[in-house]
């Protein structure tokens, strides 16, 4: 059994093991003890289960889960018994959808992290320096690797508003989880 994983990171999974034309079951645990099941032939989605749930009827319970433990099977049979024919397209969409919805509404409720010095001067309308510039640009690379300085050319390159929100509009843009959010509003705080 795997370590616990966030829902979002969870749902990068299923999307890679479909792109990569994977075959085999995930199963999983959520973090309130209920099991689950999604299983793949060649990448497409056959199976999702959900305790007693079987096919479409389990994925509004699967895109409940907070967290999981998950572990892979890549050469488990994926039968399902329902014989429900299930659309990967649709099944994927449900999942990143959930994803996005959390993800925004996580983000921007994010009150408790510390805002770097120079927000003030930010949020009078004033330019963010270029020291400021680099912090970020520096966190974003350590945070979200090379997408995060793709990202940060583009809200950098003319800075509008104030410090938190171009912080958050970067941390949108590459897609991060709340942990990830949070440790990137951190390290440009403590720089």
């Amino acid at each position: 059994m795997s370590n616990w994983i966030l829902y979002d990171d969870f749902v990068d999974l299923v999307r890679n093991h479909h792109h990569n034309a994977f075959s085999g079951l995930i199963t999983g645990v959520s973090d309130i003890g209920h099991s689950f099941q999604v299983g793949f032939d060649h990448g497409e989605i056959v199976l999702l289960s959900y305790r007693v749930k079987k096919g479409m009827s389990a994925l509004p319970l699967i895109v409940q889960i907070e967290r999981a433990k998950i572990t892979e099977h890549p050469t488990s049979d994926t039968q399902d018994a329902t014989g429900d024919a299930l659309d990967t397209s649709a099944v994927l969409s449900r999942l990143t959808a959930n994803t996005l919805d959390e993800t925004t509404t996580l983000i921007t409720e994010i009150e408790d992290v510390p805002v770097p010095r120079q927000a003030s001067q930010a949020a009078t309308g004033s330019p963010v320096d270029e020291r400021l510039k680099r912090i970020i640009e520096s966190a974003a690379i350590h945070h979200f690797g090379p997408i995060g300085a793709m990202v940060c050319e583009e809200h950098l390159a003319n800075p509008e508003g104030d410090s938190r929100a171009i912080l958050l509009a970067i941390a949108q843009d590459v897609g991060a989880s709340e942990a990830d959010t949070r440790a990137f509003f951190e390290s440009v705080a403590d720089a």
